[in-house]
């Protein structure tokens, strides 16, 4: 079981949309942190607010965990959410230990 954490393209629409319905949410209107276990989205976090899309269960929370600290450190870089494009630059999402 792997988990990757990667910046969200327009391709990714979808599953924002059904991890925000988990919340009875709408989907998140900007760009945001997914983490990927064996190619499926379990969870995401947005980049601006903050705001965790996840199934509240204990097999996510590890997850959630990493993406919210990824942002912290991606924000804490740069300071600004556009600079974080350079993410998507075409490069593979690195592969978390969980």
């Amino acid at each position: 079981m792997s988990l990757s954490i990667r910046l969200s393209t327009s391709s990714d629409a979808g599953a924002l949309s059904r991890l925000a319905a988990l919340d009875d949410a709408p989907p998140p209107s900007g760009r945001a942190l997914i983490a990927d276990r064996d190619g499926v989205a379990v969870a995401a976090v947005t980049l601006t607010s903050g705001r965790v899309l996840a199934d509240a269960t204990p097999r996510t929370a590890a997850a959630v965990h990493l993406l919210r600290l990824r942002r912290y450190r991606l924000l804490r870089q740069g300071g600004r959410v556009a600079r974080l494009s350079s993410l998507s630059s075409g490069s593979s999402p690195a592969p978390v230990a969980v």
